[in-house]
This record gives structure tokens, sequence and C-alpha cells, in this order.
């Protein structure tokens, strides 16, 4: 058992920014500081000695070998054919490796992801999927599907093409990212059993999806579900640990962020299209979620 008085190097919890993975550890493939892929052992191991928190969304896909990983003070074992997600600020810690330990880890920035445009239907449940559990288990098929696709990105990464590598490296992202998200999918309808909350928020999410667009009201949801809004929103808030209002808020402005960065459309026009009142209605509610004007986001 392991001494129960920590020392306090140990309790530090140090900070990693891509900047950093990309500069100091070997076998680096990157796209500028927004992605990062590199291999890692048990010698090339960034989180040895003292927890450590990175910048960015991580995954790390198990070959060889055996760990223990401490996500935000919960250990699991990993072994191979184990895909393992980290949120950003989420603070890791190597706790065991066995010296056959091998494998990839993947690093990207939040402005590389909302580049990548997948849909709400696809992105919600592998958020879930972060927040529940960090670990998915998958078959040896199923990983050297995601390796071919892995390592198509670090060719890319290396070669020498300008003009259009941004685009191939993220398309070939997105689909690493739809390829885990089916695989996902496929292990959620081969549970024999469903909770009634689980239910009810797997049919919210396809809701969400086709209304957030014009349906801001927690009530109208649970209508649709012919269920009353009080029961609905313990429900949703028992699976996710999310109110349903939040859901729709980050529904809404992952809408809002993707009309602002990638349509022609005025500020004006988008808040009609996201059925607000007024503009000046639509950009108060888009700064109190971001922080930042819908203009200013426009510009950037």
């Amino acid at each position: 058992m392991q001494n129960s008085v920590v020392n306090a190097s140990e309790r530090r919890v140090g900070r990693i920014s891509i900047a950093r993975i990309k500069r100091e550890l070997h076998d680096v493939s990157y796209l500028s500081d927004d992605l990062v892929f590199t291999a890692i052992n048990a010698s090339i191991n960034p989180t040895e000695r003292s927890p450590k928190t990175i910048e960015g969304f991580g995954a790390l896909i198990m070959l060889a070998g055996e760990a223990t990983i401490s996500v935000n003070m919960k250990s699991y074992t990993v072994k191979p054919n184990t895909l393992v997600f980290f949120n950003p600020g989420s603070v890791i810690r190597s706790e065991r490796v066995s010296a056959n330990a091998a494998g990839y880890f993947l690093t990207y920035s939040k402005s590389f992801i909302n580049d990548i445009q997948v849909g709400l239907s696809s992105s919600l449940p592998i958020y879930m999927q972060f927040r529940l559990s960090p670990l998915l288990n998958v078959s040896q098929e199923e990983i050297s599907e995601i390796l071919q696709v892995f390592r198509l990105m670090k060719q890319q990464l290396r070669g020498d093409k300008q003009l259009y590598r941004n685009e191939i490296v993220r398309s070939l992202f997105a689909t690493a990212f739809y390829i885990i998200a089916e695989i996902n999918n496929k292990q959620k309808e081969q549970q024999v059993k469903k909770g009634r909350s689980s239910v009810i928020f797997d049919d919210f999410m396809r809701l969400l999806e086709q209304h957030c667009r014009h349906e801001r009201n927690v009530g109208f949801y649970a209508e649709q579900l012919d269920l009353t809004p009080k029961y609905f929103s313990t429900a949703i808030r028992d699976v996710s640990g999310k109110t349903a209002a939040r859901w729709i808020d980050e529904a809404v402005i992952l809408e809002a962020k993707t009309l602002l960065k990638y349509s022609d459309k005025s500020i004006y026009e988008i808040a009609r299209e996201l059925n607000f009142s007024t503009q000046s209605f639509f950009g108060k509610y888009f700064k109190q979620h971001t922080g930042e004007s819908p203009s200013r986001y426009k510009r950037k």
C-alpha cells in the first residue's frame, strides 16, 4: 500500500502546453501548436513523476503493455486496444507503467476541434463518453482501422504538401472521430438494459439536433417526450450531470458559431435563423455564453 503521506512536490500539478509537447517529446508530428501526434512508451512518459494537466484535448491509444493512469483522482487500468480520452484541464498521472508499454498520444487544441465540423448527434455522445468514463475498449479490427487513419495523418504532417495539407489533416481527423463515434454508438446499442433516464437523454439529443435552431425552451422538449418539465429535467441532470437548459444553450451556441464562422450570413440573419427576437438579444445571449460578441467571433 502506498504511503498516505504525499510530499509537497508530488501534490503540485504541472501544466503542459501543446507547444511544449511538440518541443520536448521525440518522434513528433504536428500541425502548428494545434495538433501534435507522437509515439510514447515507458521511458517517454510526460506524467511519470507528478500529476499534469494538458491545455488541449488528448487521446491515448494503448498498443502494448499495461498502465494504471489516474484521471481526475480516479485510477484506470489501461490495456492494449484501449482508447483513453482527456478533456482540457484533466489532471493526469501515470501511476504504474509496464516496461513494454507502448502507444500513440494525440493532443489537439480547442480551436482545432472547433474547425472540425461534426454533427451534434455525433459529438455529444462522444462528449458524454469523455465525461462519464475516459476509457473506450475496442476490438483489434477497430484499433487497426483507427491506426490506418492516424498513420495517414502522420504521413501528411511530415510530407511536403503545402497548399491543402491543413484541409487533408482535418479531414483525416474528422474521419477518425466518426469511426470512434460509430464504435461508441455500437457499444451503446449492444447494452442489454438501458435505464429510463438514459433513453430520455438519447431521445433529447435527437430532438435537440432537429430543433435547437428554433426552440430554446425546456418545456418544448419535455412536451415532445410526453414528460413533465420537472421529471424531464431531473432525468437529464441525473444522466449527464448538466441541466437540460445548459445542453440547449450549448447546442444553440455551437450552431451560432458554425453560422458565424462558415456562412456568409449577416449577424442579423443569423439571429433570425436561430429564432432570436432581435439582433441585440442574440448578441447578449452569445456574449453571456462565450465571453465575446458575435461580431468579434466572426472576425477571428
